[in-house]
C-alpha cells in the first residue's frame, strides 16, 4: 500500500509534461489520493472493531486492485486523479488496521518496539514506490508501475484472505452513536486533542512537501528518473537505520527525547535541502530526514495505539484521518509555494515546522499518557 501511495512523487515531472501542466498542479495527483484515504477512515477503524480487523484489511486491498490497474489506463488528468481518488478510498482499511491489530496483540511496554519491525515493512514499501517509479519512467511508461503494483497487491490479497478466518469477531454490533461520542471525546480531551494536533501538523510538514521531492530533483538537480528513484530511496534507508537501532534508541532516549531528536534530525536534513549545492548531499540530507520522521513518528503512533483501548480500531482511523487531512492541505500550500517562490522556500517552512513540531510534542507527551478513553 505504501508503494502506491507513494509511487507519484517521483512521477509527477513526467504527468506534468505529459498533461501540459505545472508540477505544483500534478500535486492533485498526490492530493487525490490522500484526502480520500483519510476521510474514510472514519468508516474503516468502527467496522473492523466489529467485522475484524483483517477482514477489512483483506477486503480494502482487494477492492483497491481495480483502481490500482485502473490507474494504469488513465489517458487524461482528470482520469488519473478519478482512479487514484479511488484508490485511496478503497486502500483506506489497510495501514491503521494493522498497527490496531498489533496493539490488540503486543502489550504496551514491548509495542513500540514490536511496531518498529512493522514500520520496517513500511519503508521497503516506500523505497520500493520511489525507486520502481522512477526506474519505471526511465525505461518504460510511467503507466506501466501502476501494472506492476496491481500485480503484487494481488498476491498480497490472496494471502491474506487465508488468515482470516483464524480472527475472533466482535458480537457487539456495530452502532452509530458510540462511534461518534468516541470520536468527540477524542477532540474534547487535551491529551487526545494534542495527538491528533501533532499528527495533523506532521502530515502538513512532512507528507505536504515530499509530494514534490521528485520534482525537486529532477529541475534543480537535473537527475534523469532512474536516479531520482535512487535518491528517494535514500528516505528509506535512513527509516532502515530506524529500526535497526530501535531497540537501542528507546530505552535510550525515551519518548520525549526521540521526539525532540526526530524533530531536530528531520529539520536540519529539510533545511540542508534548501541550499544543497550537489544531488550527493541531497542524497545525505534525505537519508537523515527518513532516520528523523521515524524517531519522531513512531513515537506518535506509539501513543495514539492507546488513545482507545475499547476501540482501537476506531480511534487509529481517527488518527490517521488526521494525518492525510495534513497532508492534503500540505500538498496543496506547498504545491503554491513552489510554483511562486521556489524550492527552497517549500524546504525551510517545512524545515522551521518539523523543528517546532517534535519541540512542542515531546513538551507534552507527558499528558498523552494521563488519560486513555475508553
Amino acid at each position: 500500500m505504501v508503494a502506491v501511495m507513494n509511487v507519484t512523487g517521483p512521477l509527477l515531472p513526467v504527468i506534468a509534461k505529459d498533461f501540459s501542466i505545472l508540477v505544483g498542479e500534478a500535486g492533485i495527483v498526490v492530493a487525490a489520493f490522500a484526502v480520500p484515504y483519510g476521510l474514510a477512515q472514519l468508516f474503516c477503524g468502527p467496522i473492523a472493531d466489529r467485522v475484524g480487523k483483517l477482514r477489512v484489511i483483506a477486503g480494502s486491498l482487494t477492492l483497491s486492485v481495480i483502481f490500482v490497474v485502473g490507474s494504469g489506463f488513465s489517458q487524461s488528468l482528470t482520469q488519473l486523479v478519478v482512479m487514484r481518488f479511488l484508490s485511496g478510498l478503497s486502500m483506506a482499511g489497510t495501514i491503521p488496521l494493522a498497527m490496531a491489530y498489533i496493539a490488540d496483540e503486543v502489550p504496551y511496554e514491548s509495542r513500540q518496539l514490536v511496531i518498529g519491525k512493522y514500520i520496517n515493512g513500511i519503508i521497503w514499501g516506500s523505497i520500493g514506490g520511489a525507486f520502481f517509479g522512477g526506474i519505471a519512467v526511465e525505461y518504460f511508461e510511467w503507466r506501466q508501475v501502476f501494472f506492476f503494483l496491481g500485480f503484487w497487491c494481488c498476491l498480497l490479497c490472496i494471502f491474506l484472505w487465508r488468515h482470516v478466518q483464524k480472527e475472533i469477531l466482535s458480537e457487539e454490533p456495530l452502532a452509530v452513536g458510540p462511534v461518534i461520542r468516541l470520536y468527540a471525546s477524542l477532540f474534547r480531551e487535551g491529551p487526545a486533542r494534542t495527538a491528533m494536533i501533532a499528527v495533523t501538523l506532521e502530515g502538513f510538514f512532512v507528507f505536504g512537501p515530499m509530494a514534490y521531492f521528485g520534482a525537486y530533483l529532477r529541475q534543480v538537480h537535473h537527475l534523469d528518473y532512474s536516479l531520482i528513484g535512487l535518491t528517494l530511496s535514500a528516505y528509506g534507508v535512513g527509516g532502515l537505520c530506524y529500526v535497526a537501532s530501535v531497540n537501542w534508541l528507546v530505552p535510550k532516549l525515551g519518548e520525549r527525547g526521540l521526539a525532540t531528536s526526530g524533530g531536530l534530525v528531520m529539520g536540519f536534513a529539510l533545511f540542508v535541502l534548501a541550499y544543497a549545492p550537489s544531488w550527493w548531499i541531497a542524497f545525505a540530507a534525505f537519508f537523515f530526514a527518513g532516520f528523523g520522521f521515524y524517531l519522531i513518528h513512531n513515537t506518535m503512533q506509539t501513543r495514539a495505539t492507546e488513545l482507545s483501548i475499547d476501540a482501537r480500531g476506531a480511534a487509529m482511523s481517527l488518527w490517521a484521518f488526521m494525518l492525510f487531512f495534513g497532508q492534503g492541505i500540505g500538498v496543496f500550500v506547498f504545491g503554491v509555494l513552489v510554483d511562486d517562490y521556489g524550492y527552497g522556500t517549500l524546504f525551510v517552512v517545512a524545515s522551521l515546522g518539523m523543528v517546532s513540531l517534535g519541540l512542542w510534542f515531546q513538551a507534552r507527551i507527558k499528558k498523552l499518557s494521563s488519560q486513555v478513553i475508553s
